[in-house]
């Protein structure tokens, strides 16, 4: 798993242009070098919660595109970063990777559900105890917080997501190793009743906010003159991200032999003639 970008020193840089093409590349000095991850959101006409969910949809390697920096509108570079002839505005390319740190995470009681049959009680004067088995399935959902058109790759991200979530959730949270579990216990029933056994689950939320690392990026004029620089739009900050882009991971918090940690409660209800007494 590749580690986040340590603090990054921005550099002048010049790429040479192919035989035969006539652009020119400037040179633009970034205004500072920043290690820290720019929240972009605001900072632009569009809609960059949608620009990074967009960008950073489970892949981890680097990844080239054309932007439209009027609308936001992404388009995969084809040719990997190679200079173009020219660059006619709005259009400009860029080039980078994203990671998925863990920003936040939270435990919470998830909705009371049965794990177990009914016991029935048909008499009218004795209890009923017996041994219940409770079983289900721990759970593992991954959600995003915007609607991407070009999908998400929902089986990376999970790989990403549970590596950065940290050594402490290995054990301990159900996420991206769903599995069944049962276990046996006891329950008494009152006469004329119907008895059963439900689960409030502790559950786990574990947020990532997404950011890309600009490894280059590049802008024209319209006449044959392109500036490259290794900062976001030549701004200089390389990490970028926006704050209402992210990815909620979530999973049941795990006891120490691997079932889901929580309140299980018995209820019961009266019979009922469909309960056949």
């Amino acid at each position: 798993m590749r580690q986040p970008p340590s603090r990054t020193t921005l550099k002048r840089t010049v790429v040479a242009g192919a035989v035969g093409l006539t652009a020119t590349l400037g040179l633009v000095a970034p205004a500072h070098a920043d290690s820290g991850v720019v929240n972009i959101r605001g900072k632009e006409s569009f809609n960059t919660d949608t620009l990074l969910n967009s960008l950073c949809n489970g892949d981890t390697g680097t990844t080239y595109w054309f932007i439209n920096v009027q609308t936001g509108q992404l388009t995969v570079d084809s040719g990997h970063g190679l200079p173009p002839k020219d660059l006619p505005p709005p259009i400009e390319m860029f080039q980078g990777s994203c990671f998925y740190p863990k920003s936040s995470s939270w435990t919470w009681t998830g909705p009371e559900s049965r794990v177990s049959n009914t016991l029935v009680n048909c008499s009218s004067g004795s209890q009923l105890s017996q041994q219940l088995q409770m079983n289900g399935s721990t759970t593992s959902t991954t959600t995003s917080s915007v609607k991407v058109g070009g999908g998400i790759k929902w089986s990376a991200l999970e790989k990403v997501l549970e590596f950065n979530a940290g050594a402490e959730y290995t054990k301990s949270w159900s996420y991206a190793k769903a599995s069944g579990w049962s276990t046996t216990t006891g329950i008494t029933v009152p006469p004329k009743r119907v008895g059963w056994l439900a689960l409030r689950p502790d559950m786990r939320t574990v947020r990532s906010n997404p950011f890309f690392h600009i490894e280059s990026y590049s802008w024209g004029d319209g006449h044959g003159h392109v500036t490259r620089s290794n900062s976001w739009r030549g701004r200089g900050y390389s990490n970028i991200n926006s704050q209402g882009a992210y990815y909620d991971a979530v999973g049941n918090v795990l006891d120490g032999q691997g079932k889901p940690s929580g309140q299980y409660v018995a209820r019961d209800r009266a019979v009922t003639s469909s309960d056949r007494c």
